[in-house]
């Protein structure tokens, strides 16, 4: 009998979306970083994400503000992969009956912080006993902004693969702590991520940005996504791609290729987006008098072959898959 292991989890999702019925107010359902909505004369953008101790954090080498933070933080990344505004937080709690109050407590603030600095607020949620583990499950409910959304379908041949900021940084940090390294930068950025809201914002209102997702589980993977949504190729060439200096430094400390991290390391949260390459160049001009963050063509799509390829060949390895062997 098959396993969810052998499909991995994007097989899987795929897979329960066959079984799922649909509705003609449902614009965008499953399959995207959020399900877009009407709700009356609005257009509503939903997701939700788990968050669970020993797959995505361990108290051991995280606050409980920190575990917080992140939780939100991935969830609220969603609606700004659509270029919508965060408005609605409700967040569900499973944790043993002795876990202390002090580190709930704790959890919330973190939660609240990274809400609060999204625009949104936490409304409500549930909670339970578990028997080990804690769970958290971080659901978010957006809008868009001037009634345009960005989906991961829309790109087109011959569109730019532009990523905000740098890539990286966050599996460097996991790395660090895994081996007891030093690296406060990125540390903070695997603790502490910073989704870019007002970029995706930006992005959505601008002509000729055709696709966008959020950096998640990997520039490859996450890349892949988009070349898939319209049954593309995608081209990344690495000799674009920038390392932040801390994970220059840190690689050159430690014997480590900071390429790999920049390819398949997750939980960036960054934004990869297809644009027009007549715009190119004038979106990157304007996005950099408006942010302090780069916008960086970093690959090319092709109707030439369907899957990404890393400098016209196979890459060796993708990004996080839940239930890959």
């Amino acid at each position: 009998m098959r396993t969810v292991r052998d499909i991995g989890e994007f097989g899987l999702i795929r897979r329960l979306a066959r079984l799922l019925p649909t509705s003609p107010d449902v614009f965008e359902g499953v399959g995207d970083d959020c399900a877009v909505v009407r709700l009356g004369d609005t257009v509503a953008l939903v997701s939700c994400d788990l968050f669970l101790e020993h797959v995505h954090f361990r108290r051991s080498t995280a606050t409980p503000e920190d575990i917080g933070w992140k939780a939100a933080a991935a969830a609220l990344s969603d609606i700004a992969a659509m270029g919508g505004a965060p408005l609605y937080v409700l967040v569900s709690l499973a944790c043993p009956g002795d876990t202390e109050i002090a580190f709930v407590e704790g959890l919330c603030q973190g939660l609240t912080a990274a809400a609060g600095q999204a625009g949104a607020v936490i409304v409500g949620g549930d909670t339970a006993r578990s028997p080990e583990a804690i769970v958290l499950d971080v659901a978010v409910i957006g809008q868009t902004v001037g009634g345009r959304y960005l989906c991961r379908k829309g790109a087109r041949p011959g569109d730019v693969l532009a990523v905000t900021g740098h890539v990286g940084r966050s599996a460097a940090g996991l790395h660090a702590l895994e081996h007891g390294h030093d690296g406060p930068a990125l540390l903070a950025a695997h603790r502490r991520p910073q989704p870019r809201y007002a970029e995706g914002r930006w992005l959505c209102r601008r002509d000729g940005v055709h696709a966008m997702i959020d950096i998640s589980d990997g520039l490859v993977q996450d890349a892949g996504h988009l070349a898939e949504g319209e049954g593309l190729g995608m081209d990344i060439d690495p000799g674009r791609l920038v390392s932040a200096p801390e994970l220059e430094r840190y690689c050159e400390e430690h014997g480590l290729d900071a390429l790999t991290f920049m390819l398949t390391g997750g939980e960036d949260y960054e934004l990869a987006c297809a644009i027009a390459p007549d715009v190119y160049d004038g979106t990157v001009r304007a996005f950099q008098e408006t942010f302090d963050t780069a916008l960086t063509g970093v690959g090319r799509f092709t109707d030439a072959w369907r899957g990404v390829r890393v400098a016209g060949q196979e890459p060796a390895a993708g990004g996080f898959d839940h239930f890959a062997r």
